[in-house]
């Protein structure tokens, strides 16, 4: 028997790296991080550029909407 675990928070924040060894071209990237409170899971970390970032968040809004609309569709109808 499998037990399905979730993560309980999500966290992002911007980081910053300076390249001193060439240009000095600062990269900024989101990092997630999502955590369990339970600690049943290990802590998952990834890091998104900026457009990768971008693509996430329009996607999570996409699934979002569609949740929401399912949701809104089904209620009235009995």
């Amino acid at each position: 028997m499998t037990a399905w675990h979730h993560y309980s928070e999500l966290n992002a924040c911007i980081e910053t790296e300076t390249d001193w060894t060439g240009d000095h071209v600062i990269r900024r990237f989101v990092i997630v991080t999502m955590t369990d409170e339970r600690c049943e899971l290990d802590t998952a970390v990834c890091k998104l550029t900026i457009p990768e970032a971008r693509e996430l968040a329009f996607e999570l809004l996409a699934v979002a909407d569609c949740a929401e609309h399912g949701t809104r569709k089904r209620g009235p109808q009995r």
